[in-house]
This record gives structure tokens, sequence and C-alpha cells, in this order.
């Protein structure tokens, strides 16, 4: 005796893609990671300030360092000075 083929409908079909649609579905409580956005920006360095990033940069010999990590943690040194500090340090380099 043969057996009755068990056939798929379109609809179960259809049910069963959006079954497994609901489970990979993001919602508020579980919201998806985002990644940084970055920012190219172009600005203008002498040929000594252009080395001393790229000697900044090899000085660090525990993990790579490229130069715009090395801009970012001047960044933050300078961010971390009082308002003084950094109005002296900013008028130092202007006059250079």
């Amino acid at each position: 005796m043969v057996k009755k083929r068990e056939r798929v409908t379109d609809q179960q079909k259809i049910d069963a893609f959006a079954r497994g649609a609901e489970i990979n579905v993001v919602t508020k409580e579980t919201p998806a990671k985002r990644e940084k956005k970055f920012k190219r920006v172009t600005f203008s360095l002498t040929e000594h300030e252009d080395k001393l990033i790229d000697e900044l940069s090899l000085q660090v010999r525990s993990f790579r360092c490229n130069r715009s990590q090395v801009v970012k943690a001047a960044l933050a040194l300078l961010a971390e000075q009082d308002e003084k500090a950094l109005i002296a340090l900013l008028e130092k380099q202007k006059e250079l």
C-alpha cells in the first residue's frame, strides 16, 4: 500500500517563514548593538608634527597603535586639563 505524501501548502510555508522571523525580531527590550561612527577629518600639520605622531605611535610596544589613537589620546589629555592650563597650552601652540 502506498502512503499519501503530506503536501505543504503555500500558506503553511508562509506561516513557517513568519514563525521563524518572530524569533529574530529586535525589540526595545533587546536593542541592537550600535557601532561607533567615525568621521574622517582633514587638518594641516607641519612635517615635524606629522613625524612626531608617527614616532609616538611606534613607541608603544605592547599593542598596535595607529595615528588616530595618538591624536585621540592627546585630545583626552587636553580635555583633562583645567581651563588655565588648557589656555596656556593653546597659547604656546599658537606662538609656534
